[in-house]
Formats: structure tokens, C-alpha cells, sequence
């Protein structure tokens, strides 16, 4: 990175700052998802198998305040006491995952901030 933008003439200091700025964020993603991702593993080998069948790993995309990160989760069948199905995510309820849509709540809340001028 650092070689890139010495290389660069005459680089601005917003230039710089935007370079900056999309790098730690695109680094930011990427810890996130290997994150999300070693987690939802461990709560696989953790889980209690007569509750939560695996039905395998799906793909989802979250949005942060620091980009859109996308990432595999597993999804679990478990049966109701009235006999229903019901499809679970773990790694939502662990993480206590609160989304309004794909939106995460900290991402939602310095909208409504911005919106508002708070």
C-alpha cells in the first residue's frame, strides 16, 4: 500500500486520506467476515445436535459502517414443541445481530444521526 502511493506523484493530502481511508476499511471487512466466519464454526462444533440440524452454510451480506461485508453463515432446523419447523441462524443470536433488513443497528443508528444532524 504504502509503496503504491509513494510511487504516485504529486498525491494530494485528500488522496491520501482516501487511500487511507478505503484500505483500513476494506481491512476491516475482511477481519469481519473471518471473524463471523471462525465463530459461526466454533457454535457449529458447540451446538446442541438434537436441538439444531445443519442444513449447510449460506451466503449473506451485512452492511457496516464500514462497507458491505459478505460472508457464510450456517442455518439450523430445529423443531417447535407444537411440531413446526423453524430455520435459525446461531451466529445471529450469539452475536446478538440486531438488523433492520441487511442494515446492522449501529449502521442504522449514525444514519438516523446524520439524517437528523445529531
Amino acid at each position: 500500500m504504502m509503496n503504491t502511493i509513494i510511487e504516485e506523484n504529486h498525491i494530494s493530502f485528500k488522496e491520501l486520506e482516501q487511500k487511507i481511508f478505503n484500505y483500513v476499511c476494506e481491512l476491516a471487512r475482511e477481519i469481519t467476515q473471518i471473524i463471523l466466519e471462525s465463530y459461526d464454526n466454533e457454535l457449529a462444533s458447540a451446538r446442541d445436535r438434537t436441538k439444531y440440524r445443519d442444513k449447510g452454510k449460506r451466503s449473506t451480506t451485512i452492511k457496516t459502517v464500514y462497507g458491505e461485508v459478505e460472508y457464510q453463515r450456517r442455518v439450523y432446523q430445529a423443531i417447535h414443541e407444537d411440531g413446526r419447523k423453524a430455520y435459525v441462524h446461531l451466529l445471529d443470536k450469539a452475536m446478538q445481530m440486531d438488523k433492520i433488513g441487511l442494515i446492522l443497528t449501529n449502521l442504522a443508528e449514525k444514519i438516523a444521526l446524520t439524517v437528523t444532524g445529531n
